[in-house]
């Protein structure tokens, strides 16, 4: 797999744009398409918060027969708990976009993304389609990243290509999310692992983009591995939206061999995918809401996978371990406790923590430390915490940011 430039516009057969539709104060462009020449294979992993947006709800209805060949998304308003005419307007940005392109409304998935509970401007939505739809293009990939930012300072876009066979195979994608980050997603009819069901999460999403010829289920069971390794191991905040999602469009303009499961070349298209989202995922921490700090938790030794990743996201969302981190505080009791309230099997005496390279507890107490040398660790940009739980042989990671005043500043006046 390599590396190339192009965003969700590098695939074959895709075009894109973004522009400016009236719903944000700034100007800023706030409406994004994305279309496929051809009809796509289609797939979506979802929030499962119990709230959700009218968006996820209709994506989950027009992906029951796996097809769609385009992307609406608007950016300033969630269109969420907006009542029934919240999913009237939903169906109706899905609408516009049809029948121009002259597709089925199913065929069009629908996004929105921004503050809770405001009534959207939909006759701008639809006064400003035919424009959309009129400035795709090749060129037009970095215009609809753009067109998904609420607080994101920078738009976040990445696309490689490898071969199965010798057809290049390319996938794209694109996403937004800088606070309200937490996302625990599932493709529709799946419910979150027992261990993380009441957990709150996330506002992102992420559009993807492939040319690969790829069988439904694979693409399906690619997406959600991929998202669990990436999106779903990120916290910035600890809260959940009621909007986030993932969508997948693949049009098979490659001409590649058929791919399905159990074969290297689904290994190879999983790979590419997970590469993506973790990509994308460390960005969306990087340009998190008042964010100074990337940290990295991770916990090895676990019983299984899931106390790993359980724990890893205990210690990752605790305010506190966040707090020391923007105060560059290495308080290593703050990690110990958050690791401790985690349904996962944990024992104090085995425990080990680790603030970089440094060893901080071990046998149930403290490693004597010169503090200048805890205090340098948490004093940089990029932090690695090792949490050692020495009862078995799995390891997970999580990735999150510092709490610093900043972002209470962002959200206590987000609505104004």
């Amino acid at each position: 797999m390599k590396w190339i430039h192009g965003g969700i516009t590098a695939p074959v057969g895709f075009k894109a744009n973004g522009i400016f539709c009236g719903i944000k104060k700034s100007k800023k462009r706030d409406l994004a398409l994305i279309a496929s020449e051809k009809p796509c294979q289609a797939a979506g992993v979802f929030t499962t918060n119990k709230v959700q947006a009218s968006c996820v709800v209709i994506n989950k209805e027009h992906l029951k027969d796996g097809w769609a060949q385009a992307i609406i998304a608007n950016s300033g308003n969630a269109n969420c708990m907006t009542g029934e005419s919240g999913f009237e307007n939903s169906y109706t940005m899905a609408a516009a976009v049809a029948r121009i392109l002259k597709l089925r409304k199913k065929q069009v998935l629908v996004a929105s993304t921004g503050v809770i509970g405001k009534p959207l401007p939909i006759k701008k939505i639809v006064n400003a389609v035919p424009e959309l739809v009129k400035g795709l293009s090749r060129k037009g990939g970095e215009f609809a990243a753009a067109g998904i930012l609420t607080t994101d300072r920078t738009i976040k876009q990445v696309s490689a290509e490898f071969l199965v066979g010798k057809r290049k195979v390319r996938v794209g994608a694109m996403a937004k999310g800088a606070g309200m980050i937490r996302p625990q997603m599932a493709l529709a009819g799946l419910r979150p692992a027992k261990k993380m069901a009441g957990l709150r999460h996330a506002t992102m999403l992420c559009f993807v983009t492939t040319d690969a010829v790829i069988a439904p289920s694979a693409l399906r069971a690619a997406l959600q591995k991929a998202a669990d390794k990436s999106f779903n191991a990120i916290t910035i905040d600890g809260d959940m939206s009621t909007n986030d999602m993932v969508l997948v469009l693949a049009n098979g303009m490659a001409q590649n061999k058929r791919i399905v499961e159990k074969t290297k070349e689904f290994r190879e298209f999983g790979h590419a995918l997970e590469t993506l989202f973790s990509q994308l995922a460390k960005q969306m921490i990087k340009d998190a809401e008042g964010a100074t700090k990337f940290v990295e938790i991770a916990v090895k030794n676990a019983q299984s996978r899931e106390d790993a990743k359980v724990v890893a996201m205990s210690v990752a969302r605790s305010s506190l371990v966040k707090c020391a981190l923007f105060g560059s505080d290495p308080n290593w009791g703050r990690v110990a406790a958050a690791a401790g309230t985690a349904d996962a099997h944990v024992d104090p005496w085995k425990l080990q923590i680790y603030l970089g390279k440094e060893l901080v507890l071990r046998n149930g107490g403290r490693v004597k430390k010169k503090a200048a040398l805890l205090n340098r660790v948490f004093a940089q940009k990029n932090i690695r915490i090792t949490v050692d739980l020495g009862v078995g042989k799995c390891s997970a990671s999580a990735f999150t940011c510092d709490l610093s005043t900043n972002y209470v500043r962002i959200n206590s006046a987000y609505r104004t």
